[in-house]
């Protein structure tokens, strides 16, 4: 449950751990020759390189260096491309998916003390030493991608909507929006996804087949930008197509492509998925957010009641790329339309 050191950065400096792609780029193969392209001694030179591996720019084995296709993408973007590059790679890394929610959930700021316990209940024990050192180069690449500021001792996350955060890719059996820090939430999460093996195998095969789809890729898209218009963090994982967090309020979509012979049949679908995502994501009090790609016909308009008042599942439709809904729905939800 706690992470482990190996996937902990104790490579201070954003900007070399990048650079480290330029050395490879230019033929460094191992750490030694990635140590004097940075000017670092050759313990450091291990250390950012695998900064740069748990990025996802570079892969190792054996001591034997190449970049990954993102690595490549990297090198040959252009500035801002490298910046968004960078900031996507920082915020889909595992330890930053966990750090993220705190600030969510402290909007005004954390003090730095309260950021060092959290660090220290999330990974590897060590001593206090190196949990101070963990936290100051965690601070330090979230300041330096513009996601953190800080007024002294005191540091909040930047509004989302003046960059364009990803849709972040969470673990299976992580909680997507954890309610609180304990570790215990983490493995509920974890143990229900373990129990629950061969159900979630069939709905990740079902999302990868959904995906595909680009009506369905549509859909996802366009509520991640509401989401991100309204400085709410869009995340997934295998099979859970978007979840976010407001005020304490959690919710999960699930996105479905509908026409007229299937729309019955995608709607039951979809309301199952939400059932069983608020199960296995333990969130109780989570609201369920179903989102179909064309207005539901005449003869199926029954369900949307079915599924608002019955089921307290709000249903949105897509309109030629625009969202619509219920005016409870449009209220309950109204982050979606601001």
């Amino acid at each position: 449950m706690k992470i482990p050191s190996s996937k902990i950065p104790q490579a201070d400096r954003l900007d070399v751990v990048l650079d480290v792609t330029n050395a490879v780029a230019r033929g460094a193969k191992t750490y030694q020759d990635i140590a004097k392209h940075i000017r670092k001694v050759e313990r450091q030179g291990r250390y950012y390189r695998l900064a740069a591996e748990l990025l996802g720019l570079v892969k190792n084995k054996n001591n034997n260096s190449e970049l990954t296709d993102l690595g490549k993408r990297f090198v040959a973007s252009d500035e801002w491309s490298k910046k968004e590059i960078a900031r996507n790679a920082v915020l889909n890394a595992h330890v930053f998916q966990r750090m993220l929610p705190l600030f969510e959930l402290y909007p005004n700021g954390v003090i730095r003390t309260d950021i060092e316990n959290f660090v220290e209940e999330v990974t590897a024990s060590t001593k206090k030493s190196m949990i101070r050192r963990r936290t100051s180069t965690l601070l330090s690449w979230l300041e330096n991608i513009g996601v953190l500021e800080s007024d002294g001792n005191v540091y909040e996350i930047r509004p989302f909507h003046t960059y364009r955060t990803p849709i972040l890719q969470f673990p299976d059996e992580e909680p997507l929006v954890p309610r609180s820090f304990s570790l215990n939430e983490y493995k509920t999460v974890q143990e229900r996804t373990e129990r629950a093996g061969e159900t979630i195998q069939v709905l990740i095969n079902q999302a990868a087949y959904d995906r595909a789809n680009a009506t369905h890729r549509s859909l996802i898209n366009m509520v991640a930008d509401r989401l991100r218009a309204s400085d709410l963090i869009p995340r997934s994982n295998r099979f859970v197509d978007l979840a976010a967090t407001k005020e304490n309020q959690s919710y999960l979509f699930e996105m479905k492509s509908v026409n007229v012979d299937n729309s019955h049949s995608q709607v039951r679908a979809g309301l199952s998925q939400l059932y069983e995502y608020r199960y296995l994501q333990n969130l109780p009090e989570a609201k369920l957010v179903l989102v179909i790609s064309d207005p539901l016909k005449k003869k199926d308009s029954w369900m949307h009641d079915y599924l608002e008042e019955d089921r307290k599942i709000h249903l949105i439709w897509d309109g030629n790329n625009q969202l619509f809904a219920s005016n409870k729905t449009e209220q309950e939800l109204s982050f979606l339309w601001r």
